[in-house]
């Protein structure tokens, strides 16, 4: 996948835990950003999980949405669609 370069994280203000449910609903909104972008499923699986994106701090995907920062994934997807990153 070609990489151009926020919303709230799904944290719990009270317990910083994530909501039952909330994570894979994140991983599916990022998976069809994802493949809006590149086509083929098995390339967008080897980006979520290998490709570091250097301006999100040279993490993965998988890394940045484990440490709850799945709003900076998606952000970043949206400026690709939008061509303002590449």
């Amino acid at each position: 996948m070609t990489t151009r370069s926020e919303l709230a994280s799904w944290s719990s203000p009270r317990t910083g835990e994530s909501p039952p449910g909330r994570p894979a609903h994140i991983a599916v909104q990022i998976s069809r950003l994802a493949a809006a972008i590149e086509g083929n499923p098995h390339r967008v699986e080897e980006w979520y999980r290998s490709v570091c994106i250097r301006e999100l701090g040279g993490l993965t995907a998988q890394e940045l949405v484990r440490q709850g920062k799945a709003d900076l994934v998606i952000g970043f997807l949206w400026a690709v669609r939008r061509r303002e990153r590449d």
